[in-house]
């Protein structure tokens, strides 16, 4: 799967614009999925646009808040996200975790709150550059995958996103996802006590350059994509060479 997410970019026309591109351009596969994140503000238009028009795109939030019916003010709960269109939801990524305090706890309550309305998770880990260089990887893997009850991790996608690589323009080492990679593989497996398979994803700073490479690993389940996605072009070359 290629996943695009635009953070807090576009605007209707953008959103219009890069769907009529990316649907007539992308190479359609089942295989292969094409997902796109815009605002909250665009998922309903986004979503009707889909319904409409645009069958080989699905639909994603960035975000979620964990209880349906907290009278919390700018909330959006996963029925509403379900209610727009969604079929997937960003849970965990890192800047959610830094600048909204979001714990184990929190995060535990939105991917109960998500599955229960039928919404995939796009869950993401990922270390500092100060706990990479303390060889504390490892470590802060397993606390942050310590948020997902066992019995919901087959309804998970995991994306890796090394925090240190997230809009930096500095991307890990291939030999360096790999082992991650593979490192997360096996822990979700001893941690969900099953051999059935969970997609593994990776994002940061993927790019023309480098998705390639990475997405050709068979440690490697797909791509998180944020600045790049946002120009059609450049995401329809990156999807179909991936």
């Amino acid at each position: 799967m290629i996943i695009a997410n635009w953070k807090m970019n576009g605007s209707k026309e953008l959103i219009k614009d890069w769907m009529d591109f990316v649907s007539q351009n992308i190479e359609i596969n089942q295989e292969k999925e094409c997902i796109l994140c815009p605002p909250t503000c665009y998922l309903y238009f986004t979503g009707t646009l889909i319904k409409q028009s645009y069958e080989g795109i699905k639909l994603g939030s960035q975000h979620c808040d964990s209880v349906l019916s907290a009278p919390l003010t700018g909330g959006t709960n996963s029925q509403m996200l379900e209610d727009a269109g969604c079929e997937f939801v960003i849970i965990g990524h890192s800047e959610q975790r830094v600048h909204l305090k979001e714990s184990n706890q929190i995060l535990s309550d939105k991917l109960k709150s998500s599955i229960g309305m039928n919404l995939k998770p796009i869950f993401c880990i990922g270390e500092t550059l100060r706990q990479k260089e303390a060889n504390q990887t490892n470590d802060i893997l397993i606390q942050q995958l310590d948020a997902i009850p066992s019995n919901l991790l087959q309804k998970c996608i995991i994306a890796y996103e090394p925090v240190w690589a997230i809009g930096t323009g500095e991307n890990a080492e291939i030999s360096y996802i790999e082992e991650i990679h593979s490192f997360i593989k096996e822990e979700l497996k001893n941690k969900s006590n099953s051999t059935n398979y969970i997609s593994v994803v990776y994002g940061g700073s993927v790019n023309l350059e480098n998705c390639k490479e990475i997405y050709s690993s068979d440690k490697v389940d797909g791509l998180l994509i944020g600045g790049a996605s946002l120009d059609s072009n450049t995401f329809t070359k990156i999807f179909n060479i991936s």
